[in-house]
């Protein structure tokens, strides 16, 4: 099972996004918008911190990662937009 990461900059203090592990299962929920609203996680995270863990509401584990920018992709996933 992969990791669910969220990266968030440098000076962030909140985040906002979708868990991918209850997007994967979407299939299941009545709508798209029923299943972003089940998939959204916030919260915050101190400005020391370059590591934090969430849970959606589904209770999967979200690691929010700080960094100017995420690692590269160890493979290419055709669901990620690339900007050249």
């Amino acid at each position: 099972m992969r990791e669910n990461t969220v990266w968030i900059a440098p000076g962030a203090t909140s985040y906002s996004c979708l868990c991918e592990r209850c997007l994967d299962g979407r299939a299941e929920a009545a709508s798209f918008l029923d299943a972003v609203r089940v998939a959204a996680v916030r919260g915050t995270v101190d400005l020391e911190a370059e590591v934090a863990f969430a849970r959606c509401s589904s209770g999967h584990e979200v690691v929010v990662r700080r960094g100017s920018h995420p690692p590269n992709l160890a493979r290419k996933d055709a669901r990620q937009l690339q900007i050249s």
